[in-house]
């Protein structure tokens, strides 16, 4: 320490405060936002944290190398966090993504943001066909949509589309808001018959909601969970500021303090949410998938208490950096693909397609015989 100068030293507090912020982002998964939330902001930041701490590891390593064991020793502790980050799993074969093995079961789960646009404010289906030509070329058995919208009649009837071009008869459509020209909520189409459906009632916030179907496929029958949590809430004015900082002490203040009032509602609406999901999964006594937009990280107290016992199908054949949101806010994994124990993962993918603020996320789930 005696031999560092003023500048080195200041670094080395720097560090350590970027060495706790990381530990803390750690016990975000742990803490329930309801009992303590400001825990909730490190594990949104866990990424910046984790890169501004390797970049410590690289300065020590070049001015003073045992001081770089802080960091580094941070990081190792957190593996196990950042392999729900980033996944180590075998490119997929082309062929593997357009003929799906019919012993699979090839779920796609995707926020289609209203077939519109991103930020677009009329209610024209711009990216509708291109949506569909997605999905199509995976040939997914089920489709979870979250933000799905539809005419009630005419060529914008979304689920004629789906039987004719999906070869999807069979669909669960719940609806949070709709009149006798439209209609959009969350929606489940299925190749197989559906032979149950509803809806849980705790907690939901308009469009932000959790849905269920029921499914036979030769017998065999499983549940599926469409999940839409509580998201953030932005407005224009939030995207606006973290796009382009005003630079005025003042206004920066109060957008910062905004936006941070929106975060700690949602990261509380998100746990309960969570935990109602939770019991109802753990007690409906078949295999079950649960997919879609969680609106949250890997590194979330509502991820972990929802995937927990579960197999995450991105940790287990996932490859690269899992991100699934591409909008004006940091990007992100907040989409997911989880399961009971029954089903066995065997191919994942992210679809880096900017139809949406999502990416579309499929993977390939097989059911053991005899289970159901």
């Amino acid at each position: 320490m005696k031999r560092l100068g003023f500048f080195s030293k200041s670094m080395l507090l720097a560090n350590l405060f970027a060495a706790l912020g990381l530990l803390l982002s750690y016990l975000a998964p742990l803490i329930n936002p309801q009992v303590c939330w400001p825990i909730a902001f490190f594990g949104i930041a866990y990424l910046p944290l984790l890169l501004i701490n390797f970049l410590f590891v690289v300065y020590w390593l070049v001015r003073s190398a045992r001081f770089a064991a802080i960091s580094l020793l941070v990081i190792l502790i957190g593996w196990n966090t950042f392999r729900n980050h980033y996944g180590f799993g075998t490119k997929i074969p082309e062929t593997v993504v357009a003929s799906p093995d019919t012993g699979y079961i090839r779920l796609l789960t995707y926020n289609v943001h209203f077939f519109r646009a991103f930020e677009q404010e009329d209610t024209k289906l711009t990216i509708r066909k291109q949506v569909m030509q997605v999905m199509g070329e995976v040939s997914p058995d089920v489709i979870c949509i979250q933000e799905y919208y539809t005419r009630q009649k005419g060529k914008y009837q979304m689920a004629g589309e789906f039987e004719r071009d999906m070869g999807m008869p069979f669909h669960y459509i719940s609806p949070t808001a709709e009149n006798d020209y439209e209609a959009y909520g969350l929606a489940i189409f299925s190749k197989y018959p559906i032979i149950d459906s509803g809806v849980l009632p705790e907690h939901e916030y308009g469009v932000n909601r959790i849905i269920y179907v029921d499914i036979d496929k030769g017998g065999q029958v499983f549940r599926v969970y469409n999940v839409h949590l509580r998201s953030f809430g932005f407005q224009k004015e939030d995207y606006d500021f973290i796009n382009n900082p005003s630079r005025t002490l003042e206004k920066d203040a109060a957008s910062t303090k905004r936006i941070g009032g929106r975060l700690k509602h949602a990261f509380r609406a998100r746990s309960a949410q969570a935990a109602a999901l939770r019991e109802h999964s753990r007690a409906c006594g078949q295999p079950y998938v649960i997919a879609g937009d969680f609106n949250d990280t890997p590194l979330s107290y509502a991820v972990n208490e929802v995937s927990t016992g579960l197999r995450n199908a991105f940790r287990e054949q996932g490859r690269g950096w899992g991100i699934t949101y591409n909008g004006d806010f940091p990007n992100f994994q907040i989409d997911y693909i989880l399961s009971s124990k029954a089903f066995q993962v065997h191919h994942y993918q992210i679809i880096k397609t900017k139809l949406s603020d999502h990416y579309p996320v499929w993977a390939d789930l097989q059911l053991s015989v005899g289970e159901g």
